[in-house]
């Protein structure tokens, strides 16, 4: 008897918390909407690409016109956080007229479309630390040299498959795969590969992963400090920090992700 009483109380809780659940924001109006966008460095890019370049720039405005389908209320931005001020006067710098736009992503994709929609600011949200990469491949070249290898030919190939989108791609095209699964998977590869270094009572490899995660939930938690209930948020970040990012609004209870995919 004790066993079906407690199984009545289960069943009955159950339907209870979600239909509480359900009243209390039935549309979810006060979720805070993220959505990410992965880039590459626009300033860090072969010599025979200009994102300055006119076709460049015709194809930059043809992204931005996409994005702003998003509606975004507020545009985070890979700047550190004590910057926030410094950045955000040269935004106000931009919009007056005073201030020409430099050729990283922070200001040809942020600037631009914060101003094309309006926004009266934009919001640093970075965090650097050390990455410890540097001691991994030290111990990988004293004790597994296998690794090195495994590093230099993912490394060659991830290289040369971006040159290649660099050379014959429109810049929709190269976002589009940066903001891919494929492109996920080319990262985990290494990443995991890493984390198999040491093990028993040294766990070298796992320094590189852990130190991922630290920094881009510090990140993340600059973020949740601007989002606010109902807002709307686009995120402009290096693609490396895809997958963390996306993983932490997946978790929280009160942001809900949105597919970039569908805005490019």
């Amino acid at each position: 008897m004790r066993l079906s009483i407690i199984g009545l109380l289960l069943l009955t809780a159950i339907p209870n918390h979600a239909t509480s659940q359900h009243n209390i924001d039935p549309q979810g109006e006060s979720q805070t909407k993220v959505m990410v966008l992965g880039t590459f460095h626009f300033h860090k890019t072969p010599d025979f690409y200009d994102i300055m370049d006119e076709d460049k720039q015709q194809e930059l405005k043809a992204v931005i016109n996409s994005l702003t389908g998003f509606r975004p209320d507020k545009i985070a931005l890979e700047a550190s956080y004590k910057d926030s001020a410094k950045i955000d006067s040269l935004y106000q710098r931009y919009v007056a007229g005073t201030h020409e736009l430099t050729n990283n992503e922070r200001q040809q994709l942020g600037f631009r479309l914060a101003e094309k929609l309006n926004h009266p600011s934009v919001y640093s949200i970075d965090y650097k630390q050390p990455w410890p990469y540097g001691k991994v491949m030290k111990w990988a070249k004293e004790n597994k040299p296998g690794y090195i290898e495994f590093y230099k030919n993912w490394k060659k190939s991830i290289g040369s498959y971006q040159d290649s989108l660099f050379k014959h791609a429109t810049l929709r095209e190269n976002l589009k795969w940066l903001n891919s699964k494929p492109h996920d998977d080319r990262l985990h590869e290494v990443r995991m590969r890493t984390a198999e270094l040491g093990g028993g009572s040294n766990f070298v490899g796992t320094k590189t992963m852990a130190s991922s995660y630290e920094r881009n939930l510090k990140i993340f938690s600059n973020l949740a400090h601007i989002a606010e209930s109902g807002d709307r948020i686009l995120v402009i970040y290096g693609s490396g920090h895809n997958y963390f990012l996306k993983e932490f609004v997946e978790m929280h209870p009160d942001m809900n992700l949105v597919e970039v995919a569908d805005y490019l």
